[in-house]
């Protein structure tokens, strides 16, 4: 597509109106694409510009096309609205709520939250499924942070330990499967 250039480029805003927003404009992208804006509205041609700017020809006739659209305020990026969350707020707040407590006492047979546990939990309470890297994240947003154990006591009864994992359903037993020196959730300290 064909962009104007000289003074039917924008046609509704003046050469000093633009300048003056350069001037004005601290964030680098936005005064990148003010200073293609500002040799077009001179008439210069596009390869000229690229030349200039340093970019390809198609990047600033995006650019100049984008303030044909949005006029001046096509210098600035659209915020982009990403995913949607998953879990809503009262279910983040009732998670937040439930690892305020023990695993034991939300029903499961653990002392203390791991993130491969608080993916399970999530999936069996919620019925929503995350990676490890954004349970993580998920976790740290509720206030806690992140601990490593000490090493597992050399004495531990394995057989005692095995007995009593027999009567869990799969992804649990997966779950006890790691070696408990995995790092585990605390609450937050406060700074």
């Amino acid at each position: 597509m064909f962009v104007k250039k000289g003074v039917v480029f924008l046609a509704d805003v003046s050469l000093k109106k633009l300048e003056e927003s350069y001037a004005a404009e601290t964030h680098a992208k936005s005064k990148f694409r003010l200073q293609c804006a500002i040799l077009r509205k001179k008439g210069k041609s596009q390869p000229f510009i690229a030349d200039v700017t340093g970019m390809p020809v198609t990047t600033v006739s995006d650019i100049l096309r984008r303030f044909e659209q949005r006029g001046i305020q096509g210098c600035h990026a659209k915020k982009q609205a990403g995913q949607k969350p998953k879990l809503k707020p009262v279910q983040k707040l009732a998670l937040k709520k439930a690892l305020s407590r023990s695993p034991k006492e939300q029903g499961l047979p653990f002392e203390i939250w791991t993130t491969k546990l608080i993916q399970y939990f999530i999936e069996k309470r919620f019925g929503i499924t995350y990676v490890l890297r954004y349970t993580r994240d998920l976790v740290a947003t509720c206030g806690l942070s992140i601990q490593t154990p000490r090493p597992e006591h050399i004495k531990a009864n394995k057989k005692l330990q095995a007995q009593f994992k027999k009567n869990f359903d799969d992804k649990l037993k997966n779950l006890c499967k790691q070696d408990m020196r995995s790092s585990f959730w605390t609450k937050a300290s406060s700074p």
